[in-house]
């Protein structure tokens, strides 16, 4: 179940209060797709996870927090051209605004989170080609974030989530080249991990994926359902 309040909430940037629509509480159930994207009512709760502010255009998670540097972001040239692509769903658009924060910022890690999400959106509105647009963007940050260890997940799980990333955006020799990376970080994850096998488990089966040139979605069930 999925729920939130309207609540009145002064943008970090500008100032200018806004009523916006809080998400307070939802659920997942299952495994979720192989890009992390969780199953049930929490699947459906994505324009809940991001605020905009309609006088300046600034998107969080939260609009009273901004990062430092933020509003430097928000006044850009960049910014203001993401604002007016009236080609992405409208969600899509704020959180590809938020990724942009984010990047500018410095944090590469929330920024491919909100990519991805940005890419989910478009998946929704079947905007293939935006879609793809995104998950370059997020594949992109993502990998500079695991360089960096900042990816804020096991790093074989990472590598993972980028392969899938990859391949839903159509480069499949760098989906392949995500699942090597992954094995070779699971080579080093202790054998009575028990999130080891599992972790195999779905990066074989997005190797054969992306060797089969699948760029549709999958789930991690179907990945488990396989390794029987």
């Amino acid at each position: 179940m999925t729920t939130f309040t309207e609540v009145d909430v002064r943008c970090a940037i500008c100032g200018r209060l806004s009523r916006i629509a809080e998400l307070t509480s939802t659920s997942s159930f299952g495994p979720p797709d192989l890009d992390l994207r969780p199953q049930g009512p929490a699947r459906w709760a994505l324009a809940l996870g991001i605020q905009r502010c309609a006088a300046c255009g600034f998107c969080a998670a939260e609009l009273g927090k901004a990062p430092p540097g933020a509003a430097e972001v928000v006044r850009s040239a960049l910014f203001e051209t993401a604002r007016a692509r009236s080609e992405l769903p409208p969600t899509a658009r704020d959180y590809v605004c938020d990724a942009l924060v984010h990047e500018g910022v410095g944090s590469p890690s929330r920024a491919a989170h909100s990519f991805l999400r940005a890419a989910w959106a478009c998946d929704d509105a079947q905007a293939v080609t935006e879609a793809r647009i995104c998950r370059e963007r997020a594949s992109e940050l993502l990998r500079l974030s695991i360089s960096r260890g900042e990816a804020g997940m096991p790093r074989e799980v990472a590598f993972a989530v980028l392969a899938d990333v990859e391949r839903r955006a159509r480069r499949f020799d760098e989906a392949l080249a995500a699942c090597d990376e992954a094995e070779w970080a699971l080579e080093g994850v202790d054998a009575d991990d028990e999130d080891r096998a599992s972790t195999w488990a779905v990066v074989a089966y997005l190797r054969e994926l992306a060797e089969a040139e699948d760029d549709a979605c999958h789930s991690a069930a179907e990945a488990f359902a396989t390794g029987e």
